[in-house]
């Protein structure tokens, strides 16, 4: 047990401290030993936990930096679409050839929904039916939900699926629009190329009609649906 040197009192030289004194210091030592000890290990052991959380959390930053997202598509090649279309896809043809080299186009002038369907089982059954598939169609008459769900059918999950919406003066035209920008909203894989939004501002780039594209309607047609389709190919499975 360590001894503490006493304090003289100059009256008093020499003269010890008691006993008692003298037991109460080394406990009172003892024990503020004690406490340092604790608080050592303890700053130790907080020390080690924080220095591995840290090393922890560096580690999951640089492997964060290793695994960069994935770069977005800017570009879609035209051989992995096939278009169906009606006449406003016949008048923007030219413009879509140049736009994208190899899009194959099956677009006929006076083509209804129902007959689009047909064409769609046709090439899928001659194997051409390509990746993603462009449906232009609305503009000659309504777009039923059955007709959507068939449409759904015959391309199968595996494809996307572009929707052309319609710009025309006539009965059914808010009730197409409707029906693709439901479908597109509620399925995986589907965007909707909002060509009446594109055009109506626009309108001097249509034949007196105020339906089909001239030839400058057309290269704006051509652009919308070149943006569609990148952003298809860039939707999350």
């Amino acid at each position: 047990m360590a001894k503490h040197r006493q304090s003289r009192d100059p009256r008093t030289p020499g003269r010890p401290r008691s006993r008692a004194a003298v037991i109460r210091g080394s406990a009172l030592a003892v024990t503020v030993a004690l406490c340092v000890a604790g608080s050592v290990k303890l700053f130790a052991s907080a020390a080690t936990v924080a220095g591995g959380a840290h090393a922890a959390s560096l580690h999951g930053s640089r492997q964060a930096k290793l695994v960069p997202p994935p770069a977005a598509v800017r570009h879609v090649a035209g051989q992995l679409v096939t278009a169906v279309g009606d006449s406003i896809m016949v008048a923007s043809t030219p413009a879509l050839h140049t736009a994208l080299p190899g899009i194959y186009i099956d677009a006929e002038v006076g083509r209804q929904f129902g007959t689009g369907l047909t064409v769609i089982a046709d090439l899928k059954a001659k194997g051409m039916l390509r990746p993603i598939v462009v449906i232009g169609l609305g503009t000659n008459g309504p777009v039923t939900e059955g007709q959507i769900s068939q449409l759904f059918a015959e391309i199968g999950p595996d494809r996307k699926l572009v929707l052309v919406n319609s710009f025309e003066s006539r009965p059914w035209e808010q009730e197409v629009n409707s029906t693709l920008a439901t479908a597109a909203s509620e399925h995986p894989g589907v965007v909707l190329a909002d060509w009446y939004t594109t055009i109506e501002d626009r309108t001097g780039l249509l034949w007196p009609d105020g339906i089909h594209p001239q030839p400058a309607g057309g290269v704006v047609y051509a652009k919308m649906l070149k943006a569609a389709l990148v952003r298809v190919v860039n939707l999350r499975s």
